[in-house]
């Protein structure tokens, strides 16, 4: 009986040998295939063990001009290995930008699993039949019916922002533009996802939720930098890996809390209408997730509602910081276009007794929203859109020569409509694209004409402003600038 169960025993192991060689062997033969098809395109030639990292100067404003300068360099697409095993595709011209776009291809799973314990598997890490369902379920959560009462929100947000730079004005104090600027959208982001008040603009990182919040943002950034640490095994055995996941903890009970609250009043309501004005408030992004029903009447799940609160939160909160600090700068940098700017938000306000905007208003400001695309494309809150591909894809293209000068006019009505659609994409494009674009556009809008209609921007002449390339675009050194009562 012994030998039989060693003979068996050596037999399992022989198969199991066996089973993993010729795993490894399509492993290599796949891995062949890959490094074939990556030699076919442009590409300078890389280390056998860094790839072409070691030409790459970093995350910031050398990064940027090296990015430009191999663009012009290889004027179709380009090749390039981070490591010995991660191949990548760079494509810029807006046709094959579209050939990658028009698909619902995956997000990059190497890079955006580093915050899949905090936002779980919402629209932006989800695919397939799941993503297109839940894409489905969302989209009317960002309707323009849903998003006109956002604006009361935002204007209330950004007059809680307007007190701080005038109290910044009373000293004439430069301050640091990040800073205020995402405890405006943090706040603006929480109040619109699930009416919750921090008073975060007021506090700070005081509030427990708020400082996980933050923590697990600066995490993120620094472990993006940290290759080694991309391994969720490895990375959680570390003391930060350990304070991510507490934080993550702390956000998601937070949110569980508020879904179980509200699922709770909703049963005892006949409708979250109904419920929103017993509250005195206008539905937020979680009554519509509650309510929500796909075609054979399925609604989400409890841990459903969650990941797509923290990806909205996620998603809406750095970005749109990112995109009205850099607004602020360049219109500080170019006083003239300021002052054009200006001009055009005292001719709407003309006779008003409050700066609020409207949601007419929004269609109103032709030249502030020429400006605000011009920062976008210059300073885009994400550097890179990335995609994995599930399928061999033909790419092909030229590449369209890049501006480097802040000229708003790029986008007046005639240069927009000549334009090839991939060739401006902020918030990306095709099935894929940001959800939340139009509530991004209105919150920016209206912080900014709020703001130059109270304020003129000026840069701290002895501040040098160095980008720096992370998840959203920002700065190595801050944004710091003052604020000159009009």
């Amino acid at each position: 009986m012994v030998t039989i169960a060693a003979a068996v025993a050596s037999v399992g192991l022989v198969g199991a040998v066996v089973f993993c060689l010729i795993k490894a062997l399509f492993a290599v033969v796949e891995f062949r295939k890959m490094s074939h098809l990556i030699k076919q395109f442009p590409h300078e030639p890389p280390h056998f063990l860094f790839g072409n990292l070691l030409a790459y100067p970093g995350p910031n404003d050398e990064g940027l001009k090296f990015q430009r300068e191999m663009t012009g360099k290889f004027p179709r697409t380009q090749s390039a290995w981070s490591g010995p095993f991660f191949p990548m595709v760079f494509v810029s011209h807006p046709d094959t930008v579209r050939i990658i776009l028009k698909t619902s291809e995956p997000k990059c799973y190497r890079i955006y699993h580093l915050v899949e314990p905090w936002i779980g598997d919402g629209l932006l890490l989800s695919k397939g039949q799941k993503w297109a369902r839940n894409r489905r379920l969302l989209t009317p959560a960002f309707h323009f019916d849903i998003l006109r009462p956002y604006l009361n929100i935002k204007n209330k947000a950004a007059d809680v922002f307007m007190e701080k730079l005038t109290r910044y004005a009373e000293r004439a104090e430069y301050f640091e533009v990040f800073n205020d600027v995402s405890m405006f959208t943090l706040d603006v982001i929480l109040k619109c996802a699930f009416s919750y008040d921090t008073d975060c603009q007021q506090l700070g990182e005081q509030h427990p939720y708020v400082k996980a919040v933050f923590a697990m943002s600066e995490m993120a950034v620094k472990r993006f930098f940290q290759p080694w640490f991309h391994d969720d095994w490895l990375y959680f055995l570390t003391p930060t890996g350990r304070h991510f996941r507490k934080c993550c903890n702390q956000v998601h009970e937070v949110a569980e809390e508020v879904i179980a609250k509200r699922q709770q009043v909703l049963a005892n309501s006949k409708s979250v209408l109904e419920e929103a004005k017993n509250k005195r408030r206008c539905l937020d992004f979680l009554d519509i997730l509650l309510t929500a029903k796909d075609e054979n009447g399925k609604g989400l799940t409890p841990s459903e509602i969650r990941d797509e609160v923290d990806t909205f939160l996620f998603e809406g909160h750095d970005t749109t910081a990112s995109a009205i600090s850099w607004a602020m700068f360049s219109l500080a940098e170019h006083p003239d276009i300021q002052a054009a700017c200006q001009a055009e938000i005292d001719e709407l306000m003309a006779g008003r007794q409050s700066d609020d905007i409207l949601w007419d208003d929004l269609s109103k400001l032709p030249y502030l929203t020429m400006c605000i695309k011009e920062a976008l494309r210059l300073h885009s809150p994400v550097p890179f859109i990335q995609r994995e591909l599930t399928q061999d894809t033909d790419i092909d293209g030229h590449i369209a020569p890049a501006g480097t000068e802040f000229r708003p006019e790029r986008f007046s009505e005639e240069n927009s409509n000549s334009r090839h659609p991939y060739a401006f994409i902020p918030f990306s494009a095709g099935p894929r694209n940001c959800i939340g674009q139009n509530f991004a556009m209105h919150e920016i809008k209206t912080v900014l004409a709020k703001m130059l209609h109270r304020f003129t921007l000026v840069l701290d002449p002895n501040h040098k402003v160095e980008r720096f390339e992370s998840v959203v675009m920002k700065t190595k050194t801050g944004i710091r600038m003052k604020a000159v009562p009009r």
